[in-house]
């Protein structure tokens, strides 16, 4: 518990202050510029410096501003169980399991969680103040409508060869928040509730990344951008002189912030004057607190460890598309695009830095290949676009202990914008709306790879009499015998660039 305080505390302290780009410029693509989903060959603006920073060169120079609303609403469902609680006697503690280990101490029953057990003294209750309850799925974390201001910029150093961007999200409303979660077992001490696993907290992140391209033939050139990321590091000194009063706990914290970048590499090239190719190479990226907490007892006892989190990981992925102009005629022309992206999210690590792949190789995740297709309209000063995406879910089914939410997504994006002139000065306004459907996925239970938190043939210590309710499975696994989930994730922008 006092770990556990003292791990929070710091992480919320932490995560106020960082800024890097995230799995939110991913997932709502090129805000501004006509670049859609497919940023990494359409559309060059300033959003070029994350999707591909070689198309700087034949972008505009611009100032970008924009206001961005993403709601993710994404429903959870819990099978009903049909048995396997740990019994109430798991409470008293003193059980021996089979090997003559104790039972951990982070077993409780099954009863308290749904219930909650009230402070008191006699048969029934648990020492002051009581455990709360905390009913399956009471505490989801979906739902939430959040917004965003854009900010870009666009620059050519020198004229036609060398150009310079700049591009950030930041959010407005619940500034930078990192949620950690057990993906598991676990999970039931705290909110004994599943989480979208690739959404959330990772949709809160500031954003902000800066490139620059040249032009080193005619027809091609090379880019590279630099996301911007802190990792950082804490020591938490207490001192426990009531562990069952934290009035009294006293604290000492150590906090250490060191700021890194992440690359990219990017190419740009127009074998035929019709025909654009992109690519573009991001390297993994992620928020890291690193916390060592020590506690000291009146005791002289002291004790301590290091504890890892990781937020907003994202993996390697290389991204390629191709567009073709297919009509010109007078102010009219249109464009067909497309592109891929593989994302090696084999490698995946969740918010406290462990892999899926712990849970057996079965159950680790797989790298993924995701596409886009669309069409761009550009008439006089007017232009749009349109997409068509699909992203299939690296997470297999979860049969095991692990409780990986998440689904394969389709989608459609739109918008387009104008040029207009106020008084003296040029603007582009614009709008765009995006809608990701995802897809319904229900997991079903291996019982044989579940935890069994009360195994059979558990005894008293006092006495070795077996333990009535340790046969068969027992668990506090939220996400058992199974568990389905589907939802949308909706949003749009309103962005307005002025040319320079």
């Amino acid at each position: 518990m006092i770990r556990r305080s003292g791990a929070l505390g710091l992480a919320v302290l932490l995560a106020a202050v960082r800024a890097e780009a995230s799995p939110l410029i991913e997932l709502t693509g090129s805000v501004g510029d006509n670049g859609g989903a497919q940023g990494v060959v359409a559309g060059p603006g300033s959003a070029s410096a994350y999707f591909n920073p070689a198309a700087l060169p034949f972008a505009d120079d611009e100032v970008l501003f924009g206001f961005a609303v993403v709601s993710e609403q994404i429903g959870i469902t819990l099978d009903g169980r049909r048995g396997g609680d740990v019994p109430l006697t798991v409470g008293g503690r003193g059980i021996l399991q089979p090997n003559g280990q104790p039972l951990p101490n982070d077993v409780v029953p099954s009863q308290w969680l749904q219930y909650g057990c009230p402070a008191g003294t006699t048969a029934g209750t648990c020492p002051s103040p009581g455990f709360a309850a905390r009913p399956r799925q009471s505490q989801g974390s979906s739902g939430v409508t959040r917004e965003y201001v854009t900010l870009g910029f666009v620059k050519h150093v020198i004229k036609d060869k060398l150009a310079v961007g700049a591009y950030a999200m930041l959010p407005v409303s619940n500034f930078t928040t990192a949620q950690s979660f057990y993906s598991d077992q676990r999970e039931a001490l705290f909110s004994d509730s599943l989480h979208p696993e690739l959404y959330g907290d990772r949709l809160t992140s500031i954003s902000v990344v800066v490139g620059a391209g040249a032009r080193i033939l005619p027809n091609l050139s090379l880019g590279i951008g630099l996301s911007l990321g802190l990792t950082n590091t804490a020591q938490s000194a207490t001192y426990v002189s009531d562990s069952t009063n934290y009035n009294t706990l006293l604290l000492n914290n150590s906090v250490a912030t060191q700021a890194n970048v992440t690359p990219s590499a990017a190419f740009y090239y127009l074998p035929l004057p019709w025909l654009h190719v992109g690519g573009t190479v991001h390297t993994p990226e992620a928020f890291r607190i690193n916390t060592s907490v020590t506690a000291t007892l009146p005791s002289g006892t002291e004790s301590g460890t290091s504890m890892p989190e990781i937020f907003d990981w994202m993996p390697w992925s290389f991204q390629a598309g191709v567009l073709a102009d297919v009509v010109h005629h007078g102010l009219y022309s249109m464009s067909i695009v497309g592109s891929l992206n593989y994302a090696l999210w084999s490698a995946y690590q969740d918010r406290h830095g462990q892999s899926p792949s712990v849970y057996g190789s079965e159950l680790g995740w797989s790298n993924t290949l995701s596409g886009a297709l669309g069409v761009r309209h550009v008439y006089g000063p007017a232009r749009g676009f349109i997409d068509l995406t699909y992203a299939p879910s690296p997470a297999p089914e979860q049969i095991g202990n692990s409780n990986y939410v998440d689904n394969d997504r389709i989608g459609i994006s739109a918008g387009g914008d104008v040029e207009i002139r106020l008084w003296s000065v040029r603007v582009r306004p614009g709008l765009q709306l995006m809608v990701d459907r995802l897809i319904y996925r229900h997991n079903t239970k291996d019982d044989s790879l579940i935890t069994d938190e009360l195994p059979d043939g558990s005894v008293y210590a006092g006495t070795h009499d077996p333990v009535p309710g340790s046969a068969g499975l027992q668990t506090n696994n939220p996400g058992w015998p199974g568990f389905a989930s589907a939802g949308w994730v909706w949003g749009g922008a309103f962005t307005l660039a002025v040319p320079l």
